[in-house]
C-alpha cells in the first residue's frame, strides 16, 4: 500500500491543503511504520488533527480568528483527540531520546513536518514536545508575539496558569487562573490575555507536553519575546491581582528550578 492510498482521493480544497502544508506531513521518515495494518487508522486520525490545527492557525494568522477564539477552539480539538494513541506517528521516540541527553531543563524536540513530496512543509504552526524528568520545571513566563497550546501526552505535571492583565513598569499584572495536577488528555492553550503566563512542574519521569506554536502574530506586540516573571514574589491584592516582577533567565532558574508542584 502506498502513502497515497491511506486516504480517499482529496477534494480540490483538500488537495490544495495537502500540497501547501502537507496534511500527510507526518508520514516523513515513519512511512514504513504506517504501512503496518494496525497503524492505518491512526495515520488518518493524525492527518485529521494536523488539518484542524493548520486551519485554526491559518485563520489566526489571517485575522479571521482572535487569539481568544484560537485558544478555545484548539483546546477543544486537543481534548477531543486521543493524542496518546498517535505518539508513534508523531515522533515521540525522538523526543524520549532527546530527554535522555538533556541536562537540568526539559528536552525540547520539534516535530518534522513534511509535505507530500518530502520537503519541509510551509505550515502556519510549529509542533514540538517538551519532555521532563521528574522535578524538572518550565519556569513562570509570559508571551509576546505568539500563542501556543500545550497538550499533556505522558506522565503527570502540575500546571499553573495566569491571565495577563497588563504591564506595570517592571512587572506583569496577573490573575491566577489554574493551579492543579494534570494528566494526558489535558490541554492548556494561551491567548494574548487568557492563560498567557504559565508554569509547569513534572511530577513523574517522562512527563511530556505536545505543543503547537504560532508566531509572528500581534499578541502583546508583534515582536516575539518570552518574559520571565516571579508570581510568588507578591500576594494577590483585594481584587486577586498579582504584580509579578519581571526577572532574568538566570534568576528564574535559580528561584524555580527544583521547586515542586
Amino acid at each position: 500500500m502506498t502513502d497515497a492510498q491511506l486516504a480517499p482521493a482529496p477534494t480540490p480544497a483538500r488537495r490544495r491543503f495537502l500540497a501547501e502544508v502537507g496534511g500527510l506531513g507526518l508520514l516523513f521518515a515513519c512511512a514504513p511504520l504506517l504501512r503496518a495494518e494496525p497503524r492505518l487508522a491512526a495515520a488518518a486520525d493524525v492527518r485529521h488533527w494536523l488539518e484542524q490545527i493548520e486551519t485554526l492557525s491559518r485563520r489566526l494568522r489571517g485575522n479571521t480568528l482572535t487569539s481568544l477564539q484560537w485558544r478555545s477552539e484548539i483546546d477543544a480539538v486537543n481534548t477531543a483527540t486521543p493524542l496518546t494513541e498517535y505518539l508513534p506517528q508523531l515522533q515521540f521516540d525522538r523526543a524520549l531520546q532527546a530527554m535522555q541527553r538533556a541536562g537540568k531543563d526539559p528536552a525540547k524536540t520539534f516535530i518534522r513536518l513534511r509535505d507530500i513530496n518530502g520537503a519541509p512543509a510551509q505550515a502556519a504552526f510549529a509542533a514540538a514536545y517538551f519532555v521532563f524528568a521528574k522535578g524538572q520545571v518550565i519556569t513562570p513566563h509570559g508571551h509576546r508575539g505568539m500563542v501556543s497550546a500545550h497538550a499533556v501526552v505522558s506522565g503527570r505535571l502540575h500546571a499553573r496558569t495566569y491571565d495577563r492583565l497588563g504591564r506595570d513598569g517592571d512587572a506583569l499584572l496577573l490573575r491566577p487562573r489554574l493551579d492543579t495536577p494534570v494528566l494526558p488528555g489535558f490541554s492548556a492553550a494561551i491567548s494574548a490575555s487568557e492563560g498567557n503566563v504559565h508554569w509547569f512542574v513534572a511530577e513523574r519521569d517522562a512527563s511530556a507536553t505536545l505543543d503547537v506554536i504560532v508566531q509572528d502574530i500581534d499578541a502583546n506586540g508583534r515582536e516575539f519575546a518570552i518574559e520571565l516573571v516571579d508570581p510568588r514574589a507578591a500576594k494577590p491584592d483585594i481584587d486577586g491581582i498579582i504584580r509579578a516582577p519581571l526577572i532574568s533567565w538566570e534568576e528564574s532558574s535559580r528561584r524555580y528550578q527544583g521547586v515542586g508542584g
